[in-house]
């Protein structure tokens, strides 16, 4: 038996939120577009009040974090593989699932919500990037409304919009008129034959370098190509290995990303004790959230390097340098917003009215069934810290592969061996480690290379010691440090689990307050569920397949609409056997009602 290895990262693709804040923007790229509305032009939405002003949301959609896909110019003249179509165009971005915009002060290219320009302070070149929005922003269409929920779990497909776009690289550079004409877009009128030349040479690193990416995490060659699909991600495995195989340099020093769950709604996030599925990372104010969301900026493009330092740093006994392209007071900015984000309330005025006769049995069912693992909140409290409640998996029954993933992968440590997990504190690393512990070394790593920015972000204040004197920055964070890792260490010991068999008895995951769970389909954390209604029906009776990726919402199910979309998820394989990652089962909480009481619960959620 071996001790769970409790993670301090968020992930990727769930598990964001940041820090205080700048509305000033990048300039234009040297050449913008010009902007029509068959590519970007207005989409008409309606928005729920969330505790947000108009600016605090667009600068939410748009602030860099410090991701780099591909150069700015590229994305926006990029064309779609097999069409002249651009790559952003607003049908394209629709299919993906990632949510179109139109063109704005903040976002010249118009490009999708949560796609931002971040200006590399290396090289000063424009790249475009993911940001929180992408992946926590979401559109619930109803009878020809679409309602845009901050916050709420993405329907995007990450996977295939990568996959594209490694295609649309491609076919570019085997099609000359394709070439062609992104060159005259991307270099405008006064390109030289050299110039076109350079590009072709970059547009194919970039091009191998995406390619190694989707190597790295693809799926072995025995899972569907649709396992991931749309409304769901393995962030978590994405980070761990953009620490172990990227940052360390090492393409074989990886690990498949074969758990992925459902994107987590944000608010809330901030106020928990603990964030991830499996409660593995302690949220300890402040370094928990500065922390998490360096790491999930890691998962998304935002790059990490861990080299030897140069030897005149060896010789005082710094072994490594840490860089990254990650803007931290970026993610200061998008903390400091996330943690004022209220729930969304059922929108009265877009769907069908509350039968509060119902919701009002459905509150006695609920303290009996369901508040003891999610707890109420009143909204009144949303703001206010809450301890969250974390259920043995061996008492859910649900699919346990993420939380093994998280807790069991390991990877070769290579140049950090004899090094400080947390560099300043912590054990050794061995030649081999937990795998989430390479790219959590990392962060610590940057945020040591400039504790005053880091503390800034995190709006640390400086503290006064009984003496009078001022705490330094390095004692503040190291202390802040300190406790979470103990944090860490104290969950460790508590929570014994089997990685060789995958049992994960101890093994945990969390359960938080359900305030605006009806905007957050599909259900559990796997998205093996797709609307509250199927998830109060006893787990064997759950459908094995369901249609995602439609936005049409349905109203009394509580989900989406199930019988068309754009990919048919499925619990079982051509076997049928269910397959690891994808079970349906567990959390049999209130299936045994009558259908009478759990109409009455799921009006009742409705509320929340």
């Amino acid at each position: 038996m071996s001790k769970l290895r409790i993670a301090t990262l968020s992930s990727i693709i769930g598990l964001v939120t940041v820090v205080g804040c700048s509305t000033q923007q990048s300039a234009p790229p040297v050449n913008p577009p010009k902007i029509t509305p068959a590519e970007g032009g207005e989409i008409k939405r309606v928005w729920l009040d969330q505790g947000w002003s108009e600016q605090i949301r667009n600068d939410f959609w748009f602030t860099n974090q410090g991701a780099q896909i591909i150069p700015y110019t590229w994305f926006v003249w990029l064309e779609q593989a097999e069409s002249e179509q651009l790559f952003r165009h607003t049908d394209h971005m629709e299919m993906l699932r990632y949510l179109p915009m139109q063109a704005s002060q903040s976002n010249p290219g118009g490009l999708p919500i949560g796609f931002a320009l971040h200006n590399n302070q290396t090289t000063g070149e424009s790249w475009v990037g993911m940001t929180c929005a992408a992946c926590h922003t979401n559109q619930l269409d109803y009878k020809g409304t679409k309602i845009l929920i901050e916050g709420a779990p993405t329907l995007g497909n990450f996977v295939l919009f990568f996959k594209k776009l490694i295609e649309a690289m491609d076919k570019t550079l085997a099609d000359t008129a394709k070439f062609e004409r992104f060159a005259a877009n991307v270099l405008g009128p006064n390109r030289t034959d050299n110039d076109v030349a350079q590009l072709k040479t970059r547009l194919q690193d970039i091009a191998l370098a995406s390619a190694k990416r989707q190597t790295v995490n693809a799926l072995p060659t025995d899972y569907p190509e649709d396992f991931t699909s749309y409304a769901r991600l393995d962030a978590f495995g994405n980070i761990q290995n953009a620490g172990t195989a990227f940052a360390l340099h090492d393409l074989t020093n990886k690990n498949t990303p074969t758990g992925p769950v459902s994107y987590p709604f944000l608010w809330g996030t901030h106020q928990s004790d603990v964030v991830q599925w499996n409660a593995s990372a302690p949220n300890t104010p402040i370094v928990g959230p500065l922390v998490r969301n360096i790491g999930e900026v890691v998962g998304v493009f935002g790059s990490l390097d861990i080299k030897e330092a140069p030897i005149w740093q060896r010789l005082w006994g710094k072994k490594v340098r840490y860089s990254s392209t990650v803007d931290i007071m970026g993610l200061g900015y998008l903390e400091s917003w996330v943690k004022t984000l209220k729930s969304p309330q059922w929108p009265v005025q877009y769907f069908p009215a509350i039968d509060n006769n119902k919701a009002a049995a459905g509150a006695l069912l609920y303290k009996a069934e369901c508040a003891s693992c999610h707890q109420i909140v009143p909204r009144e409290d949303e703001l206010k810290r809450y301890i969250a409640n974390q259920t043995l998996i061996s008492e859910l029954g649900t699919d346990p592969v993420t939380a093994y993933n998280a807790s069991c992968h390991m990877a070769n440590t290579l140049i950090l061996e004899g090094t400080k997990e947390r560099i300043l504190i912590g054990d050794k690393f061995g030649p081999t480690g937990n795998a989430i512990d390479i790219p959590v070394n990392g962060v610590v790593g940057l945020v040591l290379k400039d504790i005053p920015l880091a503390l800034k972000a995190g709006n640390i204040a400086e503290r006064t010691q009984a003496n009078g004197k001022k705490l330094s920055g390095l004692a503040e964070f190291e202390a802040l440090v300190s406790e979470h890792l103990k944090a860490r260490n104290n969950k460790a010991k508590s929570a014994a689990t089997d990685c060789i068999d995958g049992t994960l008895d101890n093994g945990v995951y969390k359960g938080r307050p359900l305030n605006g769970i009806w905007a957050t389909a599909p259900y559990l954390h796997n998205g093996s569920v797709a609307s509250l209604w199927e998830l109060l029906q006893t787990p064997k009776a759950r459908s094995n397949t369901f249609w995602v990726g439609s936005r049409e919402f349905d109203p009394v199910n509580v989900g989406y609409e199930t019988h068309q979309g754009l990919n048919l998820f499925k619990v079982t394989d051509s076997n049928g056997k269910i397959r690891a990652g994808n079970s349906n089962l567990g959390h049999s909480y209130g299936t045994h009602l009558n259908d009478t009481q759990k109409w009455q619960l799921v009006e009742f959620m409705k509320t929340l």
